[in-house]
């Protein structure tokens, strides 16, 4: 009789579990307004070690050591989101415009990581990450982590040329 009311008692705990909404798992983007979702992107990259400033309305600019990134979200309030995540690296002094602009097209050849281009500051990483409504913080921070490892890739194609400053220290990797 006991065990049966333990039975029961379990039962009724599972069922209202079950019935129970859970909490939004993440960082609700608010569709469409995208400067208040950067202020929210801003807000938890603050909060988890970044230095961050509003570059514009719905820009997030953020710095961590040697790396910095550049994020923009992107909403739609009919379907697909993303954020758009831009990494830079710093050119050497004696590389030149057009072996910068090669070595762009040919990262873009060699590596299916995201859209390379040459800028005034060096080189530029650009890659969206997309999600629904709600942004998972864990798939964020991996995206993140994803990005700056790309940095192994790139010297690897690098080879021996001197085309981007270098990078040095732990915090550089992430």
């Amino acid at each position: 009789m006991r065990n049966s009311r333990i039975l029961l008692l379990c039962a009724a705990l599972a069922a209202a579990g079950c019935a129970t909404p859970a909490p939004p798992a993440g960082l609700a983007m608010p569709a469409p307004d995208e400067a208040r979702a950067a202020s929210l992107l801003a807000g938890y990259l603050l909060a988890t070690g970044w230095t961050v400033r509003l570059a514009d309305e719905a820009l997030v600019a953020a710095s961590r050591g040697d790396e910095v990134i550049r994020l923009e979200p992107v909403l739609d309030a009919e379907g697909l989101d993303r954020v758009i995540v831009s990494r830079s690296w710093r050119r050497a002094e004696d590389a030149t415009d057009d072996a910068l602009q090669a070595f762009a097209l040919e990262l873009n050849e060699a590596l299916n990581v995201g859209q390379f281009r040459a800028a005034d500051e060096g080189l530029v990483l650009q890659a969206s990450l997309p999600f629904l409504e709600n942004l998972d913080p864990l798939l964020l921070d991996a995206f993140l982590v994803y990005m700056a490892e790309v940095r192994f890739a790139v010297l690897q194609v690098q080879g021996e040329r001197r085309l981007l400053a270098p990078v040095e220290g732990a915090a550089a990797s992430r």
